[in-house]
């Protein structure tokens, strides 16, 4: 399959008015500078916040023009790993229009990325993965070329299934980035352990309730003492949001809940 390639789409257009926190989610944008070292003008675009670099790559190389060979990205010379982007700016934290380099590094296989990612989230839900491994060839085309052509009405109608199998929810995918240690090489320490969507039965998993599972040393106590914020989508979560909902309403289209940990200064 050709990952780089976005082909014109022949469903219906989606609603210019989204109804739904998902659907704001799919519509949001980032503006990238994007500079190679043949050019001093830089390529200048909007692209979504749940999509991925590598998709845009087609368009830079016939930008940057004959002879350009690109296929990674840094930021300020750090190579970026092949993450949705807008997890990618959440963990950066960078000024806007985000300034990137592209350069000719290891080539990213987004799509395989992508699928391994949702099995992942499928299995953590399920306790299996067989809602993945069970979709249909034209399933599974439909939903990779939702995320490429950036169609919410389409991913939801494949992922709708996913969220809603015939057993009882599990765990819900939840994955926290926070800052590296001083002079570490890599760009975040990623955190993750299985969250059920209840404490105890009848008791909702919070947000809060599942920060302080995970990280207990910056969210253990009341909500005013915490140490530090969770940002999801560029946006900081409310402690009390029911976990489960916002797995539902605020998830990556891989399945996961990616929440990036800014420390509180004091």
């Amino acid at each position: 399959m050709d990952e780089t390639s976005a082909p014109v789409s022949n469903r219906p257009a989606a609603q210019s008015l989204p109804t739904s926190l998902q659907s704001y989610i799919w519509h949001a944008t980032l503006p990238l500078a994007i500079t190679h070292a043949s050019s001093a003008v830089p390529y200048l675009l909007h692209v979504p916040r749940l999509s991925y670099l590598p998709l845009i790559l087609p368009r830079l190389n016939l930008f940057f023009g004959p002879g350009t060979v690109g296929s990674s990205f840094s930021h300020r010379g750090r190579a970026l790993p092949n993450l949705p982007i807008g997890l990618l700016c959440d963990i950066f934290a960078p000024p806007l229009p985000w300034a990137l380099e592209l350069g000719s590094g290891p080539v990213y296989e987004t799509h395989d990325t992508f699928i391994n990612s949702l099995k992942e989230a499928d299995f953590v839900r399920n306790g299996t993965a067989r809602g993945v491994l069970a979709m249909s060839k034209e399933d599974s085309k439909q939903l990779w070329h939702a995320i490429i052509d950036n169609d919410f009405d389409a991913f939801r109608h494949i992922n709708r299934t996913l969220l809603n199998p015939p057993s009882r929810l599990k765990h819900i995918p939840i994955r926290l980035y926070l800052p590296p240690p001083p002079l570490a090489a890599v760009a975040y320490q990623a955190v993750q352990q299985p969250i059920t969507p209840e404490t105890s039965p009848g008791e909702v998993q919070t947000l809060g309730s599942a920060l302080a599972l995970m990280l207990p040393s910056l969210f253990q106590g009341s909500i005013e003492s915490a140490q530090a914020e969770p940002i999801l989508h560029g946006a900081p979560v409310p402690l009390y949001a029911p976990l489960e909902e916002l797995m539902r309403e605020a998830a990556y289209a891989d399945g996961w809940l990616h929440i990036c940990i800014r420390l509180s200064i004091n």
